[in-house]
């Protein structure tokens, strides 16, 4: 299992999680994107620093923020599996309204992957 798709599987308890794609349907979702991170070279031996977004689309924005909460509550100190650590790198941002009226948020998490 691959990064991504253990993520997606700790955050287990919220529907609609996508990994590199944010589809048109439904309104209310996750998705989770690789931002990249550190060679193994710079971290040594088999151990990655890797990041990733995680960005959350609601219909409401109280719900989207929640959700983000409800993410960081899964994610932020977490140590597991293949993960020696995930941690929240940047707070929740607000992004707006995208053309159909819906919340969208983003935040970001440095891992620690084995």
């Amino acid at each position: 299992m691959g990064m991504l798709a253990e993520i997606k599987t700790l955050l287990a308890t919220i529907s609609n999680v996508y990994i590199g794609d944010m589809p048109a349907t439904p309104d209310d979702c996750v998705s989770i994107y690789p931002l990249g991170g550190g060679s193994q070279s710079v971290v040594g031996g088999k151990v990655r620093e890797r990041y990733l977004l995680v960005q959350v689309r609601s219909s409401s924005y109280a719900t989207g923020l929640a959700t983000c909460e409800t993410i960081n509550g899964l994610l932020h100190a977490k140590v597991t599996g293949h993960f020696l650590l995930i941690a929240q790198e940047e707070d929740v941002t607000g992004l707006g309204k995208d053309a159909s009226g819906r919340n969208s948020f983003t935040t970001t998490y440095r891992t620690l992957y084995l």
